[in-house]
């Protein structure tokens, strides 16, 4: 009868050993063909990738404009005009401050990049437009 016991108790544990085998290979093969699709990268010239590309240039000029108070209350001014005296006096106020119509063009640069490479639209303001413009 001890013979049966430990005969029993061996294939218990032998079966509860390969069910647990069985499992764990099996996560690890399910987390294999998983990961390749979880670490791609997101394709950029999606809706979702210029609109992630877009968020990133808005809380660069969002910083940028923070830290020149000065700049901020211009462009502010500006953007209160009406669209055809905003674009006439952003062209003014650039010309005037060349190094902040450079430094708003290359925080813009990744969005301009992306409508380049992926040919597809982006939405502008009087802003981003009176930076195309010069």
């Amino acid at each position: 009868m001890t013979l049966n016991v430990k005969m029993s108790e061996m294939t218990v544990r032998r079966g509860l050993y390969g069910m647990f085998a069985g499992g764990l290979l099996g996560g690890i093969a399910s987390a294999a063909i998983l990961m390749p699709s979880a670490n791609a990268a997101p394709d950029q010239c999606s809706a979702s990738g210029m609109a992630t590309t877009q968020s990133s240039v808005q809380l660069s000029m969002s910083t940028y404009l923070q830290t020149h108070p000065e700049t901020n209350q211009a462009l502010t001014d500006i953007a209160k005009k009406s669209p055809t005296e905003a674009q006439a006096s952003y062209e003014t106020y650039f010309a005037s401050n060349p190094q902040v119509a450079k430094d708003l063009k290359g925080l813009q640069q990744p969005v301009n990049d992306l409508v380049s490479q992926c040919g597809i639209q982006s939405p502008s303001n009087q802003l981003t437009d009176a930076l195309t413009s010069i």
